[in-house]
C-alpha cells in the first residue's frame, strides 16, 4: 500500500509546512488559522498552558523551533 504525499509539504515529517504558514503567532494575527487550530490554541489557554491565545500560539512556534522532529531525532 502507497501513502500518498501531500505535494504542499516540503518536509513530510514537519507538522507545519511553509506554505500553509510559517508562524502560528503571524498566523493568528493575520487571521489565517482555520477553526481547528484556534481550537487548539483555546484549548491551551483553558488548560492553563498560556494566559492567551497569543501567548499559546508564541509557545507552539517556539516548540517548532527547539524540538524539530528530524533535528530531535538525530540529536542535532
Amino acid at each position: 500500500m502507497t501513502t500518498q504525499t501531500d505535494p504542499t509539504r516540503t518536509d513530510p515529517i514537519d507538522p507545519l509546512p511553509p506554505e500553509v504558514f510559517s508562524s502560528w503567532h503571524s498566523a493568528l494575527e493575520q487571521s489565517r488559522l482555520k477553526p481547528e487550530q484556534m481550537t487548539v490554541l483555546q484549548t491551551m489557554v483553558d488548560e492553563g498552558h498560556a494566559k492567551a491565545l497569543d501567548d499559546a500560539a508564541s509557545i507552539l512556534d517556539l516548540q517548532e523551533i527547539i524540538i524539530h522532529p528530524q533535528e530531535h531525532m538525530w540529536g542535532s
